[in-house]
């Protein structure tokens, strides 16, 4: 029997307090926000609002505080034992290690969608940047879109977390002051998203977008805004890469090398130890929750200035032009500011490649370690390049075989960002009560919130898939 572990003492920075203190911890949560805020925002958050006006709202609010609870429940859990929760999944009753395959195939299937669709998005704004619509082999969105994935490849394969940590970290803060700036003095319709964002609904589509817009009105709504919720915040592919990043920070039991038997971590079980561990608790939950919060007021930010300007002209964001129409948003203030819009757009979707290819070569390992003795023998470095070659070669394969990136990334965000995001939830309630003792255990606000978007995120998922595949 492995021996009873206590918690180490609180560091300067978890018992400091204040603005500063917040921003030292805040760290592996700035590559979440980074990571999501390309796509999910940027693009899918001001579609809704171009096709729906208001009435979303309440679906992306919701979608980021469920997939704050998905990753909270999760970083308490690595916080408080120093072990990934996906190794307890091996333990699920049934078929030997079911739920931790059924997760990592899922999971791992989605890479190449988003490293195809993601650069191919930065390809038609590179496009519209450089003025070169129609011209041969320079206006084809796929070769911009395959440099960048070259790139990216590159600057993966040479930076360090460290380096990645900090940048990421810029671009969230660039990207709010500018975004925050144009939603103010867009003049939106206050009262109408107050209500789009308590009234819960799912609408349908106007008639104009039956007559403009055929091939959006032919997607299924559940299928569309599956595709909003999946997008916005991220999904399984950068979670499991995210949870495993907490091994680089010394909280709680991480990085303390805990011995976990078949009943989990044993820790000391006196009134003190248990007391610290909660207080231990205080970062995974500051570095997660200014992640979503970030990820939260963008989502209203690019969602309002949607409705407020592309909704009333009956513009969609749609093909290759996911990105150009939303320039309105900053030159409303002045036409000048069409270049800041342009750098704030392309830097974030820099900032996504990039992190995506270092998040899912983390997820691969984390994924794959439980199950696979050779990834468990062997570190995050040694799986780097296969991962790397994998996400860029089918992710550029994809990119010239595949349609527009909407329909390229929506069943990676059904089944990434919805679906196993829901099984996520489900299952930390049985690994939160199964392995950790009574005081250390979810309170019972976040058990309900937990078990709430479970059911949430897998019905829709479920649902989403239905429609996609035979709807």
């Amino acid at each position: 029997m492995s021996e009873a572990l206590r918690y180490p003492e609180l560091s300067e920075d978890m018992k400091a307090r204040g603005f500063g203190a917040m921003l030292r911890i805040f760290g592996p949560g700035a590559i979440i926000a980074s990571v999501t805020i390309g796509s999910g925002e940027t693009v899918f958050a001001s579609r809704g609002g171009a096709i729906f006006g208001y009435t979303l709202l309440w679906c992306f609010i919701g979608g980021g505080l469920m997939k704050f609870v998905q990753v909270y429940t999760a970083a308490r859990y690595m916080t408080l034992t120093g072990e990934h929760p996906i190794e307890r999944w091996k333990h699920l009753p049934g078929p030997q290690s079911w739920a931790v395959w059924v997760l990592s195939v899922l999971t791992i299937l989605c890479f190449p969608l988003w490293l195809s669709g993601l650069p191919k998005m930065l390809g038609g704004l590179s496009v519209w940047i450089a003025g070169l619509e129609g011209v041969p082999i320079w206006g084809d969105a796929r070769v911009w879109g395959t440099a960048f994935v070259i790139a990216a490849v590159t600057l993966t394969m040479v930076q360090s977390y460290g380096a990645l940590e900090r940048m990421q970290t810029v671009i969230v803060g660039i990207m709010l002051a500018t975004i925050l700036m144009a939603t103010l003095v867009s003049q939106p319709d206050w009262l109408a998203a107050l209500y789009g964002s308590v009234v819960p609904s799912i609408p349908q589509y106007q008639p104009w977008i039956v007559s403009k817009y055929p091939l959006v009105a032919a997607r299924s709504t559940w299928v569309e805004l599956g595709t909003y919720l999946g997008a916005i915040g991220g999904g399984t592919q950068d979670y499991f890469g995210y949870i495993g990043m907490l091994r680089e920070k010394a909280w709680g039991l991480l990085g303390r090398d805990a011995k976990a038997g078949a009943d989990g971590v044993s820790l000391e079980a006196t009134a003190d130890n248990m007391a610290r561990g909660r207080a231990w608790l205080r970062a995974p939950f500051l570095d997660g929750a200014m992640s979503f919060g970030c990820i939260v007021i963008f989502t209203i930010a690019f969602t309002v200035l949607g409705a407020a300007l592309l909704f009333p002209k009956q513009i969609v964001p749609e093909g290759m032009q996911l990105l150009s129409v939303q320039a309105e948003f900053l030159t409303l203030l002045h036409p000048n500011l069409l270049y800041l819009y342009q750098l704030g757009v392309f830097t974030a979707f820099i900032g996504t490649i990039i992190g995506a290819y270092e998040l899912y070569t983390r997820t691969t390992y984390e994924c794959l370690r439980p199950i696979v003795q050779k990834v468990r023998e062997r570190s995050v470095s040694a799986l780097r390049p296969y991962v790397v070659a994998y996400c860029g070669i089918g992710g550029v394969a994809i990119m010239w075989l595949g349609g527009n990136p909407v329909e390229i990334v929506t069943p990676a965000a059904i089944f990434g960002g919805v679906l196993t995001c829901g099984l996520w939830c489900l299952l930390m309630v049985w690994t939160d009560r199964r392995f950790l003792p009574a005081p250390l255990r979810m309170g019972p606000v976040l058990l309900v919130l937990n078990i709430v978007s479970g059911t949430f995120l897998t019905g829709w998922g479920v649902r989403g898939v239905y429609d996609f595949f035979l709807g």
